[in-house]
């Protein structure tokens, strides 16, 4: 007697079923890997073509002596500066913040990664650019030996936070929150290099080594939350940049202009990469009651 064709149906709707919901999160736990993977390449590629050879020293010397003499043209609210990052009220307001959206979806891992971010930031930057990386001195026309600057802690700092946010954050907020973080993490990484503390290599690998860092936090806390719809998604790649590249435009009114331009960009692109690509952390199981 054969089987009743509504049973073999059932069953092979139920294999389905069982068989997105375990490869869904596996599937979105790889992009995230994959986002930091690239991220981290990308840090090595910043690293090669711009402190690793004679012209891209030379350029990046010129980019940080044209930031350091437009300083001196305009400034821009306290709050956007680098002097913020070194206020403890930063951290402790970042750390309410991440133990609010924890509480909302009650995973304390989310909320133990999102807080180690910035931290594992900092300290992969500083790592890299005291015991690792040097600085060679290939170009000739250097007037004195400099020291390895790359990457930026301070940038690695305000990048971890912004994307530690960004991973914490419910999924609408995450993506509202984009552009308030790359304008922030733009500003800061602008005044930077303006104050002569950085060169735009450091800037730039330390963006992408914070997003490595966010990318495998992603993969751990994650995958079963909820993707952006698609049109989302294209909002958050192709509209994040432009806006940020308009606002950190309009807060900014010192000259070199395109400089912030380049920095919203190389800002703004990773950020909203890693939102696009990543899910947002879904809630855990309420406690039971006591």
């Amino acid at each position: 007697m054969g089987t009743p064709a509504w049973t073999a149906t059932s069953g092979r709707d139920a294999f389905d079923r069982a068989d997105v919901v375990t490869t869904a999160p596996e599937r979105s736990r790889w992009t995230a890997i994959v986002v930091g993977a690239t991220s981290a390449v990308g840090v090595a590629a910043v690293y090669l073509l711009l402190v690793g050879t004679a012209a891209g020293q030379r350029f990046d010397q010129d980019v940080f002596a044209a930031a350091t003499s437009a300083q001196d043209g305009g400034s821009v609210p306290g709050v956007l500066r680098l002097d913020v990052m070194t206020n403890p009220l930063l951290w402790i307001c970042v750390t309410a913040v991440v133990l609010v959206f924890g509480s909302a979806v009650r995973r304390p891992l989310a909320v133990a990664v999102a807080l180690a971010v910035p931290v594992l930031s900092v300290v992969a930057a500083r790592a890299l650019r005291l015991g690792v990386l040097d600085r060679p001195q290939l170009d000739p026309d250097a007037p004195w030996p400099m020291a390895n600057t790359f990457p930026s802690g301070h940038v690695a700092g305000a990048m971890g936070v912004a994307l530690g946010l960004v991973l914490i954050a419910p999924g609408w907020m995450r993506l509202l929150g984009l552009v308030p973080c790359a304008v922030w993490v733009t500003l800061v990484s602008r005044d930077i290099m303006g104050a002569g503390w950085h060169r735009l290599s450091d800037v730039a690998g330390s963006v992408l080594l914070a997003t490595a860092v966010a990318g495998l936090g992603a993969a751990l806390v994650a995958a079963d939350g909820r993707r952006m719809e698609l049109s989302a998604r294209l909002v958050a790649v192709v509209g994040t940049p432009v806006a940020t590249v308009v606002v950190a435009g309009v807060l900014d009114p010192r000259p070199l202009g395109v400089l912030t331009v380049v920095l919203a960009v190389g800002v703004s692109v990773p950020m909203a990469v890693f939102v696009s690509a990543t899910r947002a952390v879904a809630p855990g199981s309420p406690p039971p009651p006591t």
